[in-house]
């Protein structure tokens, strides 16, 4: 999990250099294009075996996992790489939430006290100024939830390459698709979902390559880490992500984070880590 936040934060620093020239849907379609082609070239060379048995939940997670993917890169081009990422890891707040939301589990005075602690941070992040910008962040860490949660579901059925294959696929269709629609229709309420096709230049197809290379790289290892290892303990590892992308934001020259912010980060991973320390396996 150490390694995959070493690459998903290398992911978003050549995503925010590629969203000063195209958009964020588009960057979403390079990142899963390339990680797909590199992915299948694994698999040619070794072949997966499958279980099989839960295609629906494989098809979700796919489609889930590319949804929060375009919110997450829409909040990179439009804010700081530590910002984004720190809405990003409001996932375990939720995952307790739906838990005992839709799979009746209780929560416990430790859950409920990190849950209030993360919403207070969410507040102060965002200066309760609920904006279309913080509705997106907050929404990347709401349908990460549930995408990370159907990793966990599909350990028994599918290789660890078949769940990432499902998220590359479909996080190369689905763009594509917007890509074309936005071409007819385009609104400031689908910002995030809806850019239209820019030819790459020049440094942009480094960018891209490398991007794509990291973002597989990065999916294999975090799907490893999440079969084969206690939640808590992955998910606890997971923040150092924050630490590796505050750092190449600052390399990028993004403005350092204010007190205020500083704090509203530190109240999102406190709760985050409570809440994952209290999970099992």
């Amino acid at each position: 999990m150490l390694v995959a936040s070493f690459l998903f934060a290398l992911t978003m620093l050549f995503a925010k250099l590629l969203s000063s020239s195209m958009g964020s849907v588009e960057v979403t379609f390079w990142r899963n294009l390339i990680g797909l082609i590199f992915l299948l070239g694994l698999v040619w060379h070794r072949p997966i075996c499958n279980i099989g048995g839960r295609p629906i939940t494989l098809i979700f997670r796919g489609v889930i996992g590319t949804v929060a993917l375009l919110a997450f890169f829409y909040t990179i081009s439009a804010t700081s790489l530590s910002n984004a990422i720190v809405y990003g890891k409001t996932e375990p707040i939720f995952t307790a939430l739906l838990a005992f939301i839709l799979l009746g589990e209780k929560l416990s005075l430790r859950s409920i006290t990190a849950v209030i602690i993360g919403f207070l941070g969410v507040g102060v992040l965002s200066g309760l100024e609920f904006s279309y910008l913080n509705i997106m962040g907050i929404l990347v860490g709401f349908l990460s939830a549930l995408a990370y949660t159907s990793v966990r579901s599909l350990k028994a059925y599918y290789d660890e390459r078949t769940v990432v294959l499902s998220f590359m696929f479909f996080g190369t269709l689905i763009p594509a698709l917007l890509m074309i629609c936005a071409e007819f229709y385009s609104s400031p309420h689908l910002a995030f979902a809806l850019n239209v096709f820019a030819m790459p230049h020049d440094l942009n197809w480094l960018w891209i390559l490398l991007m794509g290379i990291a973002a597989a790289y990065g999916q294999i290892y975090m799907t490893r880490a999440y079969f084969y290892a206690e939640a808590g303990l992955v998910s606890t590892i997971s923040y150092s992500v924050v630490l590796f992308a505050s750092l190449f934001g600052i390399l990028l020259g993004d403005v350092l984070p204010t007190p205020i912010m500083i704090v509203g980060a530190v109240l999102i991973v406190a709760s985050g880590v409570i809440l994952s320390r209290g999970k099992k396996g």
